[in-house]
């Protein structure tokens, strides 16, 4: 599949404005606020309909790619012949469709964490991840606050999760936002197959929860470090165990605005919680 130059795509609108009534000071005034845009994407592969998806309306392409990668229907870019966004609809041409259907026959269905419908593959075919690469904590909240800062659709509506794909040095390769935590793994590392990115040199930041299925996803995209705001789940570490993924959780710098149905609270310490492979943090 012909690969893009590695610019990040121009973002879409994912936003819009409408009318509410806003209770401030006890009292309801007229107001105008934004929602997140919600997409449907049908995505067919070689003219059959495989699954059809609701993303924001935003680097479609990187997330078909993402998708197909992440679920196992495809090992590797190479084995794309086109990825066309059309006609409100993602339209792929697989070179070897005897391989894929193979796969789909040997996958089955799980609904996950996320309340949607993914598929399953046998865990031995996670890989293993090799990588020389450290990271420093520093880095690790400079990029947790990096993703914050470029949060737009956040700050606009509150309606998305947030993912960024980072160097050693915490230097942005790419930042995107989703109405879910999946489709920003799957943006992200289709963003990485067309740019023929090495991601073994990389690490990545999100503000998702890391159940299974997100893990095993960054597993296969070879990412060596995965760091959240949020939480993990034992199935999780189990696979990231395996894999040899370094999983950190509860990333929260000074500063941070921890929301919850009865308060806004302020982070006044730094903390993290380093569950698998620690020898890739310098804890210093």
């Amino acid at each position: 599949m012909n690969r893009e130059s590695r610019k990040q795509p121009e973002p879409a609108a994912t936003s819009s404005p409408i009318d509410c009534l806003k209770l401030t000071g006890g009292l309801f005034s007229r107001a105008t606020t934004d929602v997140v845009i919600e997409k449907e994407l049908p995505v067919y592969i070689n003219g059959e309909q495989l699954v059809t998806a609701s993303i924001a309306p935003d680097m479609e392409a990187e997330f078909v790619t993402g998708y197909l990668f992440g679920q196992g229907f495809i090992d590797n870019i190479e084995e794309l012949e086109s990825v066309n966004i059309e006609d409100n609809a993602a339209r792929v041409t697989v070179k070897d469709v005897k391989k894929l259907s193979q796969r789909t026959r040997k996958a089955h269905y799980r609904i996950v964490s996320g309340g949607g419908k993914a598929i399953f593959f046998d865990e031995t075919s996670y890989p293993e991840i090799h990588t020389d690469m450290q990271i420093g904590k520093k880095e690790i909240f400079k990029a947790m606050n990096i993703i914050f800062e470029k949060a737009e659709i956040y700050r606009d509506t509150e309606g998305v999760h947030a993912a960024g794909l980072f160097t050693a040095e915490a230097v942005p390769i790419c930042i995107v936002e989703d109405i879910g935590r999946h489709n920003t793994l799957d943006k992200l590392i289709g963003y990485a197959l067309i740019n023929d990115i090495d991601c073994a040199d990389t690490f990545l930041v999100s503000t998702g929860r890391m159940a299974s299925e997100m893990v095993a996803k960054i597993c296969r995209a070879k990412i060596p470090v995965i760091a959240t705001k949020t939480a993990v789940t034992d199935k999780g570490l189990e696979i990231g165990r395996k894999c040899g993924l370094t999983i950190i959780g509860f990333v929260r710098d000074i500063g941070t605005r921890i929301n919850t149905d009865m308060e806004t609270r302020i982070i006044t310490e730094p903390g993290m919680k380093i569950y698998t492979n620690v020898e890739r943090i310098l804890c210093e």
